[in-house]
């Protein structure tokens, strides 16, 4: 089998790529076992036992290598001790010690170098219908008061596509590339874990560690004056109740690290990306020496704004309506390299499988009882289209 495996991650600032090669060790994580991916030896090893061996690193600590942790969505089940949720055969996350990292300039893109996918299967308005309808059911029963409820879309492509132009394609154009872009390439899965969310689950500077949960959404058109489309996103009642929800929730989530209460630093702001305008909050907390990784996800992973509230029930309930694997998307990608401790919240993110010419991509929003089945459906096409301008010049 082939070993090779690379994460690119984009650094906004600089407009370059942080590329991290020569993987020391790598493993894809399931319930009971692992999959070394350099030798393909499989390996008793609990997600449970990977859960506590992350006590090691520190978010105090300064890492001279690369280290690369994809949490897939489901392995919040194992963070909120939900494993009877998890089947046995599901992936639920990749792991990677790289031993060499450094910065590179971004290509240029040929002419002519759009990407055509054939659409071959998303679920249909009538069959989301049903699904709102459940959803809203628990809301109407006090089960929860907000689920973010998802679903998948399939795309093939027919031209030989290879990971690094894939990749390229994320980081051509910089207004249209997320602030936590990143993708891996695994040639033993021939399979890339690609990338462009806007969201920040955690990032941490010195002693203090913040998260940014984006909740609330509004398209934009070519020619629409972007004010005007702020004013009524922020001036939403829907969509405010929405944000003030998971910001709350965030905040707890975050208190929960070492039970220092966290802080609401703003409020409400907008955030631009491709074809919309999200609004988001910053909520801040203080770190000893002592916290780790184990305690950061336990606390707030997954990311409450692709979840709801409460946290713990609406995964139980997205686990029982959406009925497929979300994987990647609604995960957390982090790093740790040097000075750089962060983690994204997977939105607008992709799992690429070159063994199919198939693309899976997920996308979806909030529901609460001021949402309508139609206006979510829109929204979350909305996000599709805003995802795929990344391949058209």
């Amino acid at each position: 089998m082939g070993n090779k495996i690379y994460s690119d991650f984009y650094l906004s600032k600089k407009h370059q790529i942080l590329h991290c090669e020569k993987p020391t060790s790598a493993y894809l994580q399931y319930k009971f076992f692992r999959i070394n991916l350099l030798t393909g030896d499989r390996e008793s090893y609990s997600a449970k036992n990977f859960l506590d061996s992350l006590e090691k690193f520190k978010l105090s600590s300064f890492y001279k290598n690369p280290y690369v942790f994809h949490f897939f969505y489901e392995f919040g089940h194992i963070c909120l001790e939900q494993e009877d949720l998890l089947s046995e055969n599901k992936p639920l996350g990749l792991f990677i010690d790289y031993s060499s990292g450094h910065l590179e300039q971004i290509s240029s893109l040929p002419q002519d170098n759009n990407f055509n996918f054939e659409p071959i299967e998303h679920l249909k308005f009538s069959h989301y219908k049903k699904k709102f309808k459940k959803v809203r059911d628990h809301l109407l029963s006090g089960d929860c008061y907000q689920l973010n409820l998802t679903m998948p879309f399939y795309f093939k492509f027919k031209e030989l596509i290879g990971p690094r132009e894939f990749m390229q394609r994320l980081w051509a154009d910089p207004s249209k590339v997320g602030a936590y872009a990143h993708g891996t390439y695994v040639e033993a899965l021939d399979q890339l874990f690609f990338s462009n969310s806007p969201e920040c689950l955690f990032q941490i500077n010195q002693n203090k560690i913040q998260t940014m949960p984006i909740k609330g959404t509004i398209e934009i058109e070519e020619g629409d004056d972007r004010q005007e489309k702020w004013d009524e996103l922020k001036n939403s009642t829907k969509d405010e109740s929405e944000l003030f929800m998971i910001t709350d929730l965030m905040r707890n989530d975050l208190t929960k690290i070492e039970l220092i209460p966290a802080k609401v630093i703003r409020k409400k702001a907008p955030l631009h990306v491709p074809g919309l305008i999200h609004q988001y909050s910053v909520i801040e907390n203080k770190l000893s020496k002592n916290a780790d990784l184990k305690k950061l996800l336990k606390a707030i992973f997954p990311g409450g704004s692709i979840t709801g509230a409460p946290k713990k029930r609406v995964m139980q309930l997205i686990n029982d309506i959406e009925g497929f694997e979300r994987g990647l998307y609604c995960g957390s990608t982090i790093l740790f390299y040097k000075g750089l401790k962060s983690g994204s919240i997977n939105i607008r993110s992709t799992k690429i499988d070159f063994t199919q010419n198939e693309i899976k991509y997920g996308a979806g929003g909030g529901v609460t009882l001021l949402s309508k089945a139609s206006d979510e459906y829109k929204e979350a096409l909305g996000k599709l289209k805003s995802f795929l301008l990344l391949f058209q010049d």
